[in-house]
């Protein structure tokens, strides 16, 4: 008969939890001017004068209207912040969630509350910007082109607005790039603390003809970088069959641990790529192989530092010949005999051989390689 009471109370708690529990009130989209960066606030919900000793949470999902995804969250808190696409609206919906330890383990959640926010779009699309494209050169300096909206009057000129967490508000570009006068592209200045964070972009324009439409970017800076390319490139013949090629880690803040490069090696009638995470690689030759050897090496920041990033451009070409350094190193040694083999030779019009200066003639057999730069 307990048991019969125990199941008859749970069940009567699990009713009332369902029909009582409200969803959070006020829930709103609000835009603090951040160009994309969002804040979905909402107030408890009413009568929880009965869940006072619960664990009150809270389900959000959210998303760009056109996105298949939803993302979700749960939280405690009544706020939520996150950055958005304004080119298209946002939905969001939320609904209050009872810890299980209150419903004797069931999974008790009110109704969902919704809300979407759109921007107000001025002017048609074809006033829009197009072809934008922002690099950060170096990880140092930050660069935006873009070209006219195809349907934009001769008297239209653009303006460019940023955000990133850190910034008290948005700024506007105070160095533009200007072809005929308009504003195709803007060189920001030093960007402190503006890695690894939503960087919100928003390019508006304006007429006296037409009304333009805005256009809005989020990018992650460290995952448009373009480093610098390898500017020393240095070949080590260690005997016939095998070369090493060194280059120099480029120049600038990006730590040597970020790079991943692309090595093209190409000789007389063979061609082939490769990629590194260091700064140098081995390569195996057989006798018949090409006698001239040249070399191309570009740079990338790698996936432990970005999820992204944009190839260097090409390191100037370097081509050593081969079978040269080979026959220095076959001359060398050749000396190198009848110096120590051959004592009591002299070569006729010269002093004896014991007065060629050592280095020289020592250095194949102290460094085992001869390297040239």
């Amino acid at each position: 008969m307990a048991f019969i009471c125990l199941d008859l109370r749970c069940l009567f708690i699990f009713l009332i939890c369902t029909e009582f529990i409200n969803p959070p009130q006020d829930f709103v989209i609000v835009d603090p001017g951040y160009l994309g960066y969002l804040y979905l606030q909402w107030q408890p919900p009413l009568a929880l004068e009965n869940f006072k000793e619960c664990t009150i949470e809270y389900e959000l999902q959210y998303r760009n209207i056109n996105s298949e995804r939803w993302k979700t969250i749960i939280t405690k808190n009544l706020y939520y912040k996150d950055g958005f696409d304004l080119n298209q609206g946002i939905e969001a919906k939320i609904h209050t969630l009872l810890s299980r330890q209150c419903t004797n383990g069931s999974e008790v959640q009110s109704s969902w509350s919704e809300a979407t926010y759109w921007t107000s779009e001025q002017g048609s699309l074809e006033t829009k910007i197009q072809d934008m494209v922002c690099v950060y050169y170096n990880w140092q300096y930050l660069i935006c082109s873009w070209k006219p909206g195809i349907g934009a009057h001769l008297d239209t000129n653009y303006t460019l607005f940023y955000w990133y967490e850190g910034l008290e508000h948005t700024s506007q570009c105070v160095d533009y790039i200007k072809s005929n006068g308009v504003n195709v592209g803007c060189t920001f200045p030093s960007l402190e603390s503006s890695d690894y964070k939503d960087f919100f972009v928003c390019v508006n324009g304006s007429s006296e003809s037409k009304p333009i439409r805005s256009s809005y970017f989020i990018f992650q800076l460290q995952n448009i970088v373009k480093p610098l390319p390898p500017d020393y490139l240095n070949l080590t013949v260690k005997n016939i069959f095998e070369i090493n090629l060194k280059w120099s880690i480029p120049k600038g803040p990006i730590p040597a641990k970020c790079f991943i490069y692309e090595v093209v090696l190409t000789g007389d009638e063979t061609s082939w790529m490769t990629t590194t995470i260091e700064n140098e690689i081995h390569i195996p030759r057989t006798s018949n192989e090409s006698q001239q050897l040249c070399f191309l090496i570009r740079s990338k920041v790698n996936i432990y530092c970005s999820e992204d990033g944009l190839w260097s451009e090409w390191s100037d070409e370097e081509c050593w010949i081969v079978g040269m350094i080979i026959s220095f190193l076959s001359f060398f040694l050749f000396f190198f005999f009848l110096l120590f083999l051959v004592p009591g030779i002299e070569l006729r019009g010269t002093e004896p051989l014991s007065h060629i200066p050592s280095s020289i003639l020592y250095f194949y057999l102290e460094t085992g390689s001869l390297e040239v730069a």
